[in-house]
Formats: C-alpha cells, sequence, structure tokens
C-alpha cells in the first residue's frame, strides 16, 4: 500500500527557495507600504487645509496605507502560497474529499500559521505520521460513493464491490453527436476514485488534475472506454457503468473499507 508524501531532496530545496523568497517578500511589502504612509502623511500635512481633496497615495476605493494596507496584502499573499506549498507536497491528493475541504477552508480564512521552515515541516511530519489514517479515510469515501445503498441496480452488495457498479448522474451529453462530459457537481469523486485506486496499487497520487478515468470520458467518442483499472460505458440517462479491471484492488478496498465492518454497523 502507498505510504509517501514526497520527500525527494529537490523537492524540499523546492520549498525552502519558495519559503526564502515569501518572507523576503513579505519584507519589502511592509516597507513599500511604510514608505506610502510617510508620503501621505507629508502631503496631508501641507495640502489638507484645501477642502475636498484627500491626497491618498492608494486607490481611490481604498484608503488604507501603511500596516493596515500591509496586512490585508499579506494575508491574500499567505494564503496563495500556503495553497501552493501544499499543492507542491501533493498533500490534497492523499486526502479524502472532506478533509481536502477542510485544508482549504483552513487556506482560506487564514487559520493556518505564518509561512516559515518551521511550519512547513511539521505539516509534512503531521501529514507523514497520518498517511495510513487519510488513505482509508479517502477508501472508506470512495465505498460509500461507490456501493449502490437503497439502489435499484444491483451490481454489488452493500457490503462489498463487486465486479462493476453503476453510478447514477455521473455523466451528460457532450456538445458533438455521441460524446459525453462529466457532470461538474460529480467530477471529484471520478478524481477520487481514480486516485484511491492508484494508491492502494502503490503508484501514489494521480498526476493529472482530474485522473485518466475523467480524461477517458471527456476524450471518448463515444462514450466507452477504459483506463488502466476502469472500463466504462456512459448512457444518456446520466448514469455511467463501471467495471473494475483490477480484482486484487478492489479486494483490498473490500478489505478496508467494506465487508464485516458494515455488517457489524
Amino acid at each position: 500500500m502507498y505510504t509517501p508524501l514526497n520527500t525527494d531532496i529537490a523537492k524540499r530545496e523546492t520549498l525552502a527557495a519558495m519559503i526564502g523568497t515569501y518572507q523576503q517578500a513579505i519584507l519589502k511589502i511592509e516597507e513599500a507600504y511604510s514608505v506610502l504612509e510617510e508620503a501621505q502623511n507629508s502631503l496631508r500635512a501641507v495640502f489638507l487645509d484645501a477642502p475636498g481633496y484627500r491626497f491618498c497615495v492608494n486607490e481611490r476605493d481604498n484608503t488604507d496605507v501603511g500596516k493596515v494596507a500591509s496586512k490585508a496584502i499579506i494575508a491574500r499573499i499567505k494564503k496563495d502560497a500556503w495553497a501552493v506549498i501544499v499543492e507542491r507536497m501533493e498533500l490534497r491528493r492523499l486526502l479524502s474529499i472532506q478533509r481536502r475541504n477542510e485544508l482549504d477552508a483552513q487556506i482560506e480564512k487564514g487559520e493556518l500559521p505564518e509561512l516559515t521552515n518551521e511550519t512547513v515541516v511539521a505539516l509534512f511530519e503531521t501529514s507523514a505520521a497520518n498517511v495510513k489514517t487519510y488513505l482509508e479515510e479517502a477508501v472508506k469515501e470512495v465505498f460509500e460513493f461507490l456501493r449502490p445503498r437503497q439502489s435499484k441496480y444491483k451490481t454489488n452488495t452493500e457490503f462489498e464491490l463487486g465486479k462493476r457498479v453503476i453510478l447514477t448522474w455521473q455523466v451528460e451529453k457532450g456538445w458533438n453527436h455521441g460524446t459525453f462530459r462529466v457532470n461538474y457537481h460529480r467530477d471529484k469523486y471520478l478524481s477520487a476514485l481514480d486516485n484511491v485506486f492508484s494508491m492502494v496499487d502503490g503508484k501514489g497520487p494521480i498526476k493529472s488534475y482530474h485522473g485518466p478515468l475523467y480524461d477517458a470520458i471527456t476524450s471518448s467518442p463515444d462514450g466507452t472506454g477504459k483506463t488502466d483499472y476502469f472500463k466504462f460505458r456512459c448512457c444518456v440517462n446520466g448514469n455511467l457503468h463501471v467495471e473494475f479491471l483490477r480484482p486484487d484492488l478492489v479486494t483490498r478496498l473490500n478489505a478496508i473499507a467494506g465487508g464485516n465492518r458494515l455488517r457489524q454497523d
């Protein structure tokens, strides 16, 4: 079973360079806005007795300068920097959809700590220590997506994955005759499916943005095809028929997420 994070030396050196550049840029931003504040104060000290003029050195809809302005700018840059760092670590691809959404929310709300070598190493070590847990969560999430609970389709039981499964509301007609595209609201599940099979196969997270299954569906001229792990057929009613080509990996998924665990529940 896959137990990564990407630990190669070149990757770590790249992260260290990114962190150093970020820290230098933050200092320059603070200095720049401090200079703007000095210029604005000088102008207002001489001209402010003229009514109707503000002598603002910032945009008209934003009167903040100095520490107030730099703090807001730095907060936005910090979000972007953390998002890129997390992507370079390939951390998001190890997580379940739910945990990934939680991480993205933390980044967007600015809840992650200041970006330093120490905080990145801490995140790296925490993630590496929890790789097995993250993978089990991702497997169980995909399993729940695949099993036909309260479904009229009997391609597999509620407790184990079988040879194939029918996924509803997964695809829709494409722009060209005979083609299909993945439902916008469901594409993350196909990516998670590809990702889990790849990691359980010991190959690590998928490399493309959406994954081979999504790419194969959207590039198929007739809505049928296969990848290394799946054979698929798209239907006009929105259903996606998926056949698993690696029964050994299905067995592993069942061992982690299905079988006795669900029967006991």
